[in-house]
């Protein structure tokens, strides 16, 4: 049965932690790198200085990788794996990441002290979405970013052809199980995409839990996109 309980979550990501850089490479050839680096650039483009970040769902840090390159002056790295995070510590190895474990929906930060959250790939992992969309505009500075970089559910009219939804549904599950050792994790990668929010329905979520989109990029037939809102 699909669910998106934290504690589930958070035992699966700890047991595809080992090859999760690699699948995620290997599954997207590499792209999943180049969103996220496109995506800081279109924050270094706005020549806003930044302060604190948060990379939320962070996991093995790829996106801090990149975060790095803004020069803040912590970053801190949130997610309820423990073994993802001892990745994410040891592929940063920086001492203004900050490594902290905690959910999306009770963030131990004060209220408008945060100028960038980032969540690449984890916000259709969230179990209250709208909770955890609130709390992070809590944190947020006002007008600062929420960036967000994420597998949305498909429109059918935007499936482009029927061999890469046969690659999507039933080989990628079948090659990632495999070599992760899992008997679920990447048949729940599709079932969380299917079962997620298109991007217009993200969208009109954000509008009603106090932020405003700013850019939207369509990444990969009209599934990977990356949104970036500010708070209101």
């Amino acid at each position: 049965m699909f669910t998106k309980d934290k504690k589930f979550i958070s035992g699966m990501f700890d047991e595809i932690s080992p090859t999760y850089d690699k699948l995620n490479h290997l599954f997207s050839a590499n792209q999943d790198l180049r969103w996220r680096r496109k995506a800081v650039e279109y924050i270094q483009k706005q020549n806003t200085p930044v302060s604190d970040i948060l990379d939320l769902a962070a996991g093995s840090g790829d996106l801090g990788v990149e975060f790095l390159k803004l020069n803040p002056e912590h970053i801190f790295s949130v997610d309820i794996s423990p073994k993802m995070l001892e990745i994410n510590e040891k592929k940063l190895n920086d001492s203004r990441n900050k490594i902290i474990l905690a959910e999306a929906e009770n963030l131990p930060f004060e209220d408008n002290c945060i100028d960038v959250c980032g969540i690449a790939f984890g916000i259709r992992n969230f179990e209250k979405l709208e909770n955890c969309l609130i709390e992070i505009n809590r944190v947020l500075k006002k007008g600062g970013m929420l960036l967000v970089i994420e597998m949305f559910r498909p429109e059918r009219k935007k499936i482009i052809n029927r061999l890469f939804n046969f690659y999507f549904s039933r080989l990628m599950p079948v090659i990632g199980n495999k070599i992760a050792k899992s008997n679920y994790a990447y048949q729940y990668l599709l079932d969380s995409v299917y079962s997620f929010l298109s991007v217009k329905e993200y969208c009109s979520l954000l509008r009603s839990t106090g932020y405003e989109t700013i850019c939207f990029k369509n990444n990969f037939l009209g599934m990977v996109n990356t949104v970036a809102a500010k708070k209101i």
